[in-house]
């Protein structure tokens, strides 16, 4: 497997940091921009759980609310103590923030000052593109050089540790938007300890979606290690976005190290109590892994049957040792008169509103993606989160119908 730079990696420090990132669920600007009033909107530009918040969440944050004329405990105890019980970890190697993008930032922070002095001018923060853009604005807001590296976008799985490389590594699993998967737990362990002078940050947003998450987790193991910490998105699994909470795990010296540059009232007390409520809420976690095992399956094999769709897969013939498919696909569009802005424009005005993915480096319009003996030029790409199967299947079918239109402008 051939992994290169991407060469455009120091051109455009300035860029990210004044460009605003654009991520999926925002469904305000498309309205807004294509004049679509209050007309219904399905949102497959994020993937969240499409069963929707646990009741018993909801519940448990509205009842917080009358906390509100106090202020919320720093640093979350509570959710702290819930959630070491959980994961069986010790709660000094749990930290609590507004979201995993909070923690991202905040380890930025932390470690400006001492990989900028240890390392000078060199690339001290490494990711392989396209990713989660977040990594590398936080990188470059606290004066972190990052290297892109590019990897095939058509593979099964992903293996890949920068060579002689030290500083930060920021990775997911699965990894958003390619949806690649780390092909095994002892693997990725055994890389991360071959490279103690690289800090790997893991965020396992998407893992919960996944029957096997047991099997592949790294939480367990990151409090033994100085140079792991795993991100944990739960705004995700329990639909609950709009409640900014999210965790991470590490060594109790990083983890600490954290905590003092975090701001005393991070998670508010609804956020708290709902999360600590979904967390014991395992019949619904259950429920969701049930629809997943069937959905996401169902939905890469039907966009593979919608002519100039294709996932971003080496096939439609998914072997045996594939790890599962994320909670969406991933597509470009091949020979199509559409390009993926026009075409997300135009499900937006059928009531699909899909996440476009030209931001992301190497999914412009235009890109080639390669790998698995392939090459294949690209129209762009749009992420389509799964959900249930009415919707899905209503998504295809629109889908299917603007594809055999032309484009009018």
């Amino acid at each position: 497997m051939q992994v290169t730079r991407q060469p455009s990696a120091f051109k455009d420090e300035a860029d990210v940091i004044t460009r605003v990132i654009h991520h999926g669920g925002n469904q305000w600007a498309i309205r807004q921009r294509l004049g679509l009033g209050d007309r219904p909107l399905l949102d497959v530009s994020v993937s969240l759980n499409p069963l929707g918040p646990p009741a018993r969440a909801l519940e448990a944050a509205h009842r917080a609310l009358d906390r509100a004329g106090s202020y919320p405990e720093p640093g979350s105890p509570r959710l702290v103590a819930t959630l070491a019980e959980k994961l069986g970890v010790s709660g000094d190697a749990i930290m609590v923030g507004s979201g995993t993008t909070e923690i991202i930032s905040l380890l930025a922070q932390v470690l400006r000052e001492s990989l900028l002095r240890e390392y000078g001018d060199e690339p001290v923060s490494h990711l392989v593109d396209p990713i989660y853009a977040e990594y590398r604005r936080s990188a470059t807001l606290n004066g972190l050089a990052t290297t892109g590296w590019k990897q095939p976008a058509l593979a099964w799985s992903t293996e890949f540790v920068p060579p002689n490389a030290s500083g930060i590594y920021w990775t997911g699993n699965p990894v958003s938007p390619i949806g690649h998967v780390w092909p095994s737990r002892d693997r990725f362990l055994a890389a991360i300890d071959a490279h103690p002078d690289l800090l790997f940050v893991v965020d396992e947003a998407y893992i919960s979606f996944m029957a096997d998450e047991s099997e592949r987790t790294l939480v367990q193991a990151a409090p033994e290690r100085s140079n792991l910490l795993v991100l944990r998105s739960v705004t995700k699994i329990f639909d609950i976005p709009g409640l900014r909470v999210g965790y991470a795990v590490g060594s109790p010296s990083l983890v600490e190290r954290l905590r003092q540059f975090q701001n005393p009232w991070s998670v508010d007390s609804a956020s708290e109590a709902g999360l600590i409520s979904a967390l014991g809420d395992t019949e619904y976690h259950q429920r969701t892994l049930e629809l997943m095992g069937s959905q996401a399956s169902w939905l890469c094999n039907a966009l593979w049957d919608v002519p100039s769709i294709r996932p971003v897969w080496p096939s439609s013939e998914r072997p045996a040792s594939a790890p599962p498919l994320p909670n969406w696909v991933l597509v470009s569009l091949v020979d199509t008169a559409w390009t993926s802005t026009q075409l997300q424009d135009e499900l937006a005005r059928r009531g699909v509103f899909a996440r476009e993915c030209s931001n992301f480096r190497g999914l412009e319009v235009g890109a080639v993606i390669s790998g698995a003996g392939q090459e294949i030029q690209t129209r762009g790409h749009l992420r389509i989160a799964v959900r249930t199967a009415e919707d899905n299947q209503h998504v295809v079918q629109v889908l299917r119908t603007v594809i055999a239109t032309r484009p009018t402008a």
